[in-house]
């Protein structure tokens, strides 16, 4: 296989790739340990998370929190934290922190899911602008070159 044909193999797949698409799904039963998640509050609640300064660190106002389930019990749901929104916004700094969000505030609980719909919709939209671009330079080149 010559070079350019791995650099061409590479450009695909990386295009492939970071097109790739995710949403969230409501589930209606508890989320397994390691199941990426997004968790909408009933009201803004105080939710207790772990830190390596302050064991039981409170954020007030949280509305909404994403991340990994760790372990679900009747009155808890642990999560290691993506993010944690209030109504101002994402919180700042809790990216990998352990929060305890207490199941009777739940409203919803989403699984974040691969959609290959998507992806294959933004797959074909960047390999559309890819042979446009294509295109404009080859006939761009050959104007030129007349």
């Amino acid at each position: 296989m010559t070079r350019p044909s791995k650099v061409r193999r590479f450009l695909v797949a990386a295009v492939l790739t970071t097109g790739a698409c995710f949403g969230y799904r409501r589930v209606d039963t508890a989320p397994h340990p390691g199941t990426r998640v997004r968790i909408v509050l009933t009201t803004a609640t105080e939710v207790a998370m772990r830190a390596d300064d302050d064991p039981r660190a409170p954020q007030a106002a949280v509305l909404e929190a994403n991340g990994t389930v760790l372990a679900v019990a009747a009155d808890t749901i642990v999560l290691r934290l993506g993010e944690l929104r209030t109504a101002a916004g994402a919180v700042p700094g809790v990216e990998g922190r352990v929060a305890l969000l207490p199941t009777d505030r739940v409203a919803r609980i989403e699984r974040r899911e691969f959609q290959a719909g998507r992806t294959a919709l933004t797959g074909v939209g960047v390999a559309t602008i890819a042979v446009a671009v294509f295109l404009v330079v080859i006939i761009s080149t050959l104007t030129h070159a007349n």
